[in-house]
């Protein structure tokens, strides 16, 4: 078996879209895939129906979150109902927030002389998931940067002019809402986080699961993160966090994947 619990779609920010991403899948041999884009659950049902024979199509979520230190905290929830009110109700606050958050933005990049509308932005993104990476996106396009990585690091990231602070939930609140969907949550790419101090209050949360395998970890982190696991009583989990071609990081789909008894350790937490 090969598989990875950890990809988006064009729904979110990803540059494939959900058949896309069941096509590639393919191609490279894997045997199962989790959707969990960002704060929506709209493309899981297009990948389903595409998946061939062979293909398990696991419906998941990227719920984005923060926290008490205001650091970004990102849960998946693996095996989600999407159609759960609770979890559907709160991804549509999330959704707004992120349409309100966009025009502020681009409200300080025309008052920096940088003229840029929602609907360039809305021509890269899903209106439902609007990121800063479609922004980002824009930005190339009009030559304002000569990367994506640049709008970051000089217009739109933290720190930055035109930057803007995102609406989060408390992680807690995202993993019992992942719970009540009848999902698995687990906490992604710990690698990422600047201190894991959240994570004893995810464990008290009912936390499942801690990413162990993703590309931003090297093999030392790999395993602490494994017996990190182990201490907290978690299972491990992992994933390529594909977010496709020209989407913010190389496209690792097929790279990184877990032990087919991590993904039944986990199936059996359901």
């Amino acid at each position: 078996m090969s598989v990875d619990l950890h990809t988006h779609t064009t729904e979110s920010d990803g540059t494939w879209t959900p058949q896309e991403l069941v096509r590639q899948a393919v191609e490279r041999g894997l045997t199962t895939i989790a959707i969990t884009d960002h704060d929506t659950t709209a493309g899981i049902e297009a990948a389903q129906s595409q998946a061939p024979p062979g293909l398990e199509v696991i419906p998941g979520i990227e719920i984005n979150a923060a926290a008490p230190d205001g650091a970004d905290v990102h849960i998946l929830g693996l095996w989600i109902d999407p159609a759960n009110a609770a979890l559907q109700e709160q991804l549509d606050i999330l959704r707004r927030s992120r349409i309100e958050r966009t025009e502020k933005i681009l409200a300080l990049l025309r008052g920096l002389g940088v003229p840029i509308s929602l609907d360039d932005v809305l021509q890269y993104a899903r209106e439902e998931v609007v990121s800063r990476s479609h922004i980002a996106s824009v930005l190339l396009e009009k030559g304002v940067v000569e990367t994506k990585a640049e709008a970051f690091q000089h217009w739109i990231g933290e720190g930055c002019p035109a930057y803007v602070p995102r609406y989060k939930i408390e992680p807690a609140r995202a993993v019992e809402l992942i719970i009540q969907a009848g999902g698995v949550p687990v906490l992604a790419h710990p690698g990422l986080l600047p201190n894991l101090d959240v994570l004893p209050l995810l464990v008290e949360a009912d936390l499942v699961g801690l990413e162990v395998i993703h590309p931003s970890h090297d093999q030392a982190q790999t395993a602490h993160y494994l017996e990190l696991a182990r201490r907290f009583g978690l299972l491990p989990s992992g994933g390529s966090d594909c977010h496709g071609p020209g989407g913010k990081d190389q496209i690792y789909l097929g790279s990184y994947t877990i032990p087919a008894q991590w993904l039944e350790d986990l199936a059996a937490r359901r």
